[in-house]
């Protein structure tokens, strides 16, 4: 990746709508130029997807981090990944092998899934911290000067 390619993905990642021609004003490229470097980075697993960031305050969803201790993290990952309201999980250092962010439309689904955590044959531990209010979450980006 270049500068041009990390120039596009800052705009991607500010508003993924912006129009090839859009693109090719803020940042002086063809539309050509910038709908090839797009694919580029979309085949190569650089851009994921496109979606519409929805606020889960607005649905009265509950968030939990489940911390969970492995003895066989990619057995227990298989199984948990199928999870709908698992939305993120992460493999970690430390006193736990991996954490997953929850989020649901109670806490009795929360616990539901947590106790189902629990029952998965190598799982030695899991832990459920469940929130109280969401005070910021933010779609990552990388280090990237904006035009």
């Amino acid at each position: 990746m270049d500068d041009k390619d990390m120039k596009i993905i800052a705009e991607l990642v500010r508003d993924a709508r912006t129009t090839l021609s859009e693109l090719s004003e803020i940042l002086g490229m063809s539309i050509s130029s910038i709908h090839k470097r797009i694919k580029k980075l979309e085949s190569g697993g650089v851009i994921e997807k496109y979606s519409a960031v929805i606020n889960p305050d607005k649905f009265d969803s509950v968030t939990a981090f489940l911390l969970i201790s492995a003895e066989d993290t990619k057995k227990v990952f298989d199984e948990i990944k199928q999870a709908k309201d698992v939305v993120e999980v992460y493999k970690t250092l430390g006193n736990f092998s991996m954490v997953a962010k929850v989020r649901s439309k109670n806490l009795d689904r929360i616990g539901e899934i947590t106790s189902k955590i629990s029952a998965i044959e190598g799982v030695m531990m899991v832990e459920c911290i469940v929130t109280t209010r969401r005070l910021k979450e933010e779609i990552w980006t990388p280090d990237l000067e904006v035009v």
